[in-house]
């Protein structure tokens, strides 16, 4: 067989490409929704921690400067609507859910960490406004600066954003944990659905 033949034959078996998801594996847009929130979230949780190990430090800020805590906030923000209505297109193209009890606490668990990647930095938004301060990035008002304080904006996204934040921390662990056992215990090839070849 040609080298043309074998894409053809390549083809076939995936009639959208590679960006698109299919049923035996996800495609290439959300492997880069996935890795792009991933390396984000961690990068949020390793300068967070790291604060709270060694305190305000001149070295620590020059890192954090890398990313901004705000900035990187509102990447998660916005990559994570994206990624949430990519997922609702490719609802009828992705693999299948696994069935019964397991099937549905997976379901439950990823619905709730991409509505916390959502809710956990929107907050914030909310606190920005409540503060008066305003957020511009690159000339752009994103939040108008009002100079007032309003505590009730305030009040409720500073109790809630550092408990969802740790929430998300814990189901990133357990998704990380469940990725591993379905790999190392299960072997069901479900890592591959993300890792494997497109």
């Amino acid at each position: 067989m040609s080298v043309q033949s074998r894409e053809i034959a390549a083809a076939a078996g995936r009639p959208d490409g590679v960006a698109f998801d299919s049923p035996r594996r996800y495609g290439l847009v959300t492997r880069l929704f996935h890795g792009t929130l991933a390396a984000l979230v961690l990068w949020q949780f390793t300068i967070v921690a790291l604060y709270k190990i060694f305190g305000e430090t001149p070295w620590l800020n020059g890192i954090a400067r890398f990313g901004p805590h705000g900035y990187v906030g509102l990447a998660v923000l916005v990559i994570a609507v994206c990624r949430s209505l990519w997922r609702l297109s490719q609802l009828r193209r992705q693999p299948p859910q696994e069935r019964g009890a397991r099937g549905r606490l997976a379901r439950l668990s990823h619905l709730a960490l991409h509505a916390l990647m959502i809710v956990v930095p929107a907050l914030a938004l909310v606190r920005i406004y409540g503060k008066g301060k305003g957020l511009e990035i690159g000339g752009v008002t994103l939040i108008p600066a009002t100079g007032r304080e309003e505590p009730w904006l305030i009040a409720g996204p500073d109790a809630l954003h550092g408990p969802l934040s740790w929430a998300l921390l814990v189901l990133i662990a357990g998704h990380v944990g469940m990725a591993l056992a379905h790999t190392l215990v299960w072997r069901d090839g479900t890592l591959g659905r993300m890792f494997g070849r497109l």
